[in-house]
């Protein structure tokens, strides 16, 4: 009886790793969706200073939702820095911003891939002793 209760806990064990790790796997997922947008910001930032004055672009409106409108300044751009405030920056300036929210976003990627990678080895070890325990 001992044998099959600790059977039964192996198993709950195993099951809340694996939910653990699916968890962490979408945590990872969002951050590296998060990250490609801010290499596309950056990337987007660098090509907008090379753009003519008064020449038409389409401005974001909302998520997919575009406005034709034309170019008056190439060179400073509105920030929102949070509670509603906006603050006029340099282009310069927003990308070294960009550039800090990666590297914190690729520093927290690793933490939770090193974290995956535990939780795996983890799983991998209850599995191989509830396969174990199970065939004797």
């Amino acid at each position: 009886m001992e044998q099959k209760e600790q059977l039964k806990q192996k198993y709950l064990q195993f099951q809340t790793l694996q939910q653990q790790i699916e968890q962490n796997s979408q945590h990872l997922e969002l951050y590296n969706q998060h990250l490609n947008e801010l290499e596309i910001s950056q990337e987007a930032l660098k090509q907008l200073k090379n753009i003519p004055l008064n020449n038409e672009i389409l401005a974001t409106i909302a998520p997919g939702i575009f406005i034709k409108t034309t170019l008056k300044d190439n060179q400073k751009l509105i920030v929102n820095v949070g509670a509603d405030i906006t603050l006029e920056k340099t282009i310069p300036q927003v990308i070294e911003m960009l550039e800090n929210q990666q590297k914190e976003l690729e520093t927290e990627i690793a933490k939770v891939d090193s974290v995956l990678q535990i939780l795996t080895q983890q799983a991998l070890k209850l599995y191989e002793e509830f396969e174990t325990e199970n065939v004797q």
